[in-house]
């Protein structure tokens, strides 16, 4: 009887060791992760080839939430996430970059298509880009009424000026007048004269800082006159034989 007892409390000791349990605590998660914007994205992604297809588009920084070993990626308005590891570049697109940091490879898990399957990650550096088309404001409507009637924006200021000969001084002026149209498009005098007669006075047209040549129609003795039209392009012409007349220049002699 006394070796039954010995026996089953032998074998009470030997279960009583068998439930002990030899527990690891995990090692805390240090996944590493970095937002890139424009003031560290040379330093940090300046080597790696896709650098070209970010650096040519607006940029900023994304938005890392990390809680313990989960974490997210994501960028807000239409800014598309793209993510630089060590040895590859992910697309993300408008989707978040979601995963979890093992604590024993301190790599991250990332479902980054969807389907559940995960990409692992040494490092998270997101950056966000802007790939949207550049936002442009509509061109103004070009027609045969649409060029400049104002007189500041025709006429050369640095020609037109007042002579002083001989302690007389002489007053010109330049006038830009405009007409009734004419079959539907607009029509602008051009007017130059002076206080005192001279020997010659002349328009010449201009197309930007190109001189093209005299467009006077009448001349006297201190004034000299000429008529162009608007085109269908937005542009001046004289007679249709001189185009792109863009400003004119007053020239007068000897007055």
């Amino acid at each position: 009887m006394k070796a039954v007892f010995y026996y089953f409390f032998f074998f009470l000791k030997s279960a009583d060791s068998c439930l002990k349990v030899n527990y690891v605590e995990p090692p805390a998660c240090a996944c590493k992760s970095l937002a890139l914007d424009s003031s560290n994205m040379q330093t940090e992604i300046g080597s790696v080839a896709f650098f070209q297809n970010v650096s040519a588009y607006p940029v900023k920084s994304p938005i890392i939430s990390i809680d313990d070993c989960s974490g997210t990626v994501f960028c807000e308005g239409d800014y598309s996430l793209v993510v630089f590891d060590t040895d590859k570049v992910t697309i993300f697109d408008k989707y978040s970059a979601d995963g979890f940091c093992d604590p024993f490879t301190q790599t991250w898990n990332v479902d980054k298509d969807g389907s559940g399957s995960l990409t692992t990650f040494k490092t998270l550096r997101g950056l966000c880009v802007d790939y949207s088309p550049p936002k442009t404001s509509p061109k103004p409507e070009v027609n045969c009424m649409s060029c400049p009637t104002y007189i500041e924006d025709f006429f050369n200021p640095d020609y037109s000026k007042k002579s002083d000969i001989s302690f007389r001084i002489i007053y010109i002026h330049e006038d830009l007048i405009e007409l009734p149209p004419e079959n539907g498009c607009r029509r602008m005098k051009v007017e130059c004269s002076s206080t005192d007669s001279c020997e010659s006075i002349e328009i010449i047209a201009y197309s930007y800082s190109t001189p093209l040549t005299g467009i006077e129609l009448e001349t006297t003795l201190n004034s000299a006159s000429s008529i162009i039209k608007c085109g269908d392009d937005g542009q001046y012409y004289f007679n249709d034989s001189v185009k792109n007349i863009t400003n004119a220049e007053c020239v007068f002699k000897n007055c």
